[in-house]
């Protein structure tokens, strides 16, 4: 009797000094980050019959929503491409809010995502700008790189312009600050 109590006793205490497993561990909650990017942007469609490929800057704000892999991702972008055959450029400026959702922990080396979201953007193809609404749907991945932490991205973005849509890839890398 005295040695099954003395078992039980054990099992008892290495159930309760056993490690929780990393579901079971909550979270900490990550702050908001920053970042700056750069990169081409590759027009599709309509506008790659005018215009060549060109360069984007990118500006990211994102914060996580608390104890989720979803965050609230809001960025800037400034694009300028040239046009193919004759002189001239369009610009485009925009602001875009977008759910962003990672696949792996806050603690991961490699943090692939999927965003998605809405915009306003001002096209100005150098005659008649117009500034509309527009949408974009893309993935990256955000890695560590010596003490920096980086990131590189695709998106689809297409800008409801008058007659047709501007459609355009933006591909970025670039520093995250903030983790």
């Amino acid at each position: 009797m005295k040695r099954m109590s003395l078992s039980a006793l054990a099992v008892a205490f290495a159930l309760c000094a056993a490690m929780p497993l990393r579901a079971q561990v909550v979270q900490p909650s990550e702050g908001f980050r920053f970042g700056l990017g750069v990169g081409a942007t590759m027009p599709l469609g309509d506008y790659a019959s005018l215009d060549k490929t060109g360069l984007n800057l990118l500006g990211v704000f994102e914060t996580p929503f608390s104890n989720s892999p979803l965050y609230l991702r809001l960025d800037g972008l400034y694009s300028s491409t040239a046009h193919d055959g004759t002189n001239g450029s369009t610009g485009i400026l925009g602001a875009n809010a977008s759910v962003l959702y990672h696949f792996s922990a806050p603690n991961a080396q490699a943090r692939p995502y999927i965003l998605g979201g809405l915009g306003i953007y001002n096209v100005d193809p150098g005659a008649d700008s117009q500034t509309k609404l527009g949408y974009a749907f893309g993935g990256g991945v955000t890695f560590g790189v010596g003490g920096l932490n980086a990131f590189a991205e695709a998106r689809w973005t297409s800008v409801q312009t008058s007659g047709s849509s501007t459609t355009f890839v933006p591909l970025t890398v670039g520093l995250m600050f903030g983790y």
